[in-house]
């Protein structure tokens, strides 16, 4: 009489003999090779083909910003030939060079022309004039100041401040203090004005 083990390993090759078992023995097969080749031979080709994609997104990203750029310097050659002409007046409100002697010049001919007088002038330090082959690149905005003390009428040293304001060549007046003083007999207003005078200096290192 067979046994129980006998039995079960009969039942089985009976099992695996008929076409129904033959066939999915065959497709569990190739089911696993396809998930073989699916994890070994196309995994790195699918890795590589996203990487691909990736660098073409970054590409187009990249081309994406370089036709920005091109068309704002495009729109800024256009601006700067616009007022090509006109740059000198920017050179003359903010030079690239203190002018330093020019800047006070042009203080005592606005005095002189509201008949001022100027009783004091006076700077901290007289800045380093630069020289005119030295890069736009290179400088930065920079002033000096001026510390004046000038005598006259109301309306004369206010109309002196205004002129200043006013002038081609930048000043900023920062304070204007008045003061009055007797002298024989007569009242006399002073102000003592603070003024910066910006320009283009060289960078610090």
């Amino acid at each position: 009489m067979p046994t129980k083990r006998q039995q079960v390993t009969k039942t089985l090759n009976e099992f695996y003999q008929r076409p129904v078992a033959k066939v999915s023995l065959e497709l569990f097969l190739s089911v696993g090779a396809v998930i073989f080749f699916a994890v070994f031979a196309i995994r790195p080709t699918l890795v590589t083909m996203s990487d691909l994609v990736k660098e073409i997104e970054d590409k187009k990203e990249l081309d994406q910003k370089l036709t920005q750029k091109i068309a704002s310097l495009s729109t800024a050659q256009t601006s700067y030939l616009e007022v090509q002409d006109r740059l000198y007046l920017l050179e003359q409100a903010l030079p690239s060079t203190p002018d330093f002697i020019h800047s006070i010049k042009v203080i005592e001919k606005i005095a002189s022309d509201q008949d001022i007088l100027i009783d004091s002038l006076s700077v901290s330090e007289i800045p380093r004039e630069v020289g005119l082959e030295t890069p736009f690149s290179k400088l930065k905005k920079n002033s000096f100041p001026i510390s004046l003390s000038l005598s006259g009428e109301y309306s004369q040293i206010r109309q002196f401040v205004e002129d200043l304001l006013n002038y081609r060549r930048s000043f900023v007046t920062d304070t204007v203090i008045f003061s009055t003083s007797e002298e024989r007999g007569q009242k006399k207003l002073r102000a003592t004005i603070t003024l910066s005078v910006p320009y283009f200096g060289e960078k610090t290192k």
